[in-house]
């Protein structure tokens, strides 16, 4: 219990290498979970909920024992957040480029102090504040009272007397065995705490476990027929013939594939080759949703795409391929991605073209 109070107080110190290990657990916990947390916003908040009151405590402990302004301590906070919601939330792979400015920031705290501050204070486990990490000190035996029986060997005598008497301090001179039981008793901490703290411990366990179970077991449980209905789109549209092109007056074109289903193509903007828009995902620029005409007639769109750095591509269901051709030839203008576009001299262009001609004859 002495060791998660310290690691949530605001006060006192922590020396760089405790700094860099919970900041360290902070961000590892983050990369093990970084790839369910977009679809998982509960792990995200949890994620949150647990490191972040961690990471600002232990920034501002860093900042005492360096010796620098207190508010500084936000900074690996306002890190970490920007690197959680930037690798979490944005779809590229320069995302990642994030945790070098994690890593730079980590490195500065940890090894950031003032020349004219000197602490000389008493450090348990890199940790020094109101929190007693030593625990109740526990009694000693006096061995120095122990009673000597006497016996014929004198000389024996004495030197037993005289172990008792010294007993394992008259090793002074050995530094090196010293220091080897003050690490020894270093290592012991942990262990000795798990041991006073077993409810506790045993809970942290189970807590951890379940994070990672659940991480795990993420990918399982989310909804990926979208993806595989996707997939088979990109397959479709692979094999799509757009035949029939037909320039409109307004700089956009016409098309038919072998379904007879209507392209709508121009050319707009600079951007990305791939997906705009996709009716079967429901993703992406919701003007691309419908193209609409000056008389709120509207047709929604299948899929619209972009190829060659802002050539667009508007595919729609042939069930609306007549409908559609009409209205661009009797309608004045349409919209559809933002892009508005004339209709004039739309109907003699059609009619020149035989297939497009098919859907006229006759109509109205």
């Amino acid at each position: 219990m002495p060791l998660l109070k310290s690691l949530f107080c605001f006060k006192g110190y922590d020396i760089g290498r405790r700094f860099l290990a919970i900041s360290g657990a902070c961000y590892l916990l983050f990369l093990a979970l970084s790839s369910v947390l977009a679809k998982a916003p509960v792990l995200l908040v949890l994620l949150l909920l647990v490191c972040s009151p961690i990471m600002l405590a232990s920034a501002i402990r860093r900042i005492h024992h360096a010796g620098f302004a207190t508010p500084l301590g936000v900074i690996p906070l306002l890190v970490f957040w920007f690197c959680v919601f930037g690798v979490t939330y944005i779809e590229h792979g320069s995302a990642w480029l994030l945790m070098l400015i994690a890593v730079i920031a980590t490195f500065v705290f940890t090894t950031i102090s003032n020349a004219k501050v000197r602490r000389n204070l008493d450090y348990v486990l890199g940790y020094h504040g109101p929190v007693n990490l030593n625990g109740p000190k526990k009694a000693t035996g006096h061995l120095h009272h122990q009673r000597i029986e006497p016996t014929l060997a004198g000389g024996h005598q004495n030197e037993s007397k005289s172990f008792v008497e010294k007993g394992p301090s008259s090793d002074v001179g050995h530094s090196g065995t010293r220091a080897g039981v003050s690490s020894q008793n270093r290592e012991f901490d942990l262990i000795d705490w798990v041991n006073q703290n077993k409810p506790l411990a045993i809970g942290a366990g189970a807590l951890v476990s379940i994070i990672v179970i659940v991480a795990a077991l993420m990918p399982i449980f989310t909804e990926d027929q979208p993806e595989e209905v996707e997939e088979q789109a990109q397959q479709i549209q692979q094999l799509k013939q757009r035949l029939h092109k037909a320039e409109m007056p307004d700089n956009f074109w016409l098309m038919l594939d072998e379904n007879d289903a209507l392209t709508v193509a121009w050319q707009g903007d600079f951007r990305d080759d791939g997906e705009v828009w996709s009716t079967i995902t429901g993703q992406g620029d919701q003007g691309c949703v419908d193209i609409v005409f000056n008389s709120q007639t509207k047709f929604r769109a299948i899929k619209v795409t972009s190829k060659n750095r802002g050539d667009y591509y508007a595919d729609f269901s042939p069930v609306d391929t007549k409908a559609l051709i009409e209205a661009i030839a009797k309608r004045d203008r349409f919209k559809l991605c933002g892009y508005e576009f004339s209709l004039k001299g739309t109907q003699a262009k059609l009619m020149v073209k035989k297939k497009y001609a098919e859907y006229l004859v006759g109509s109205d």
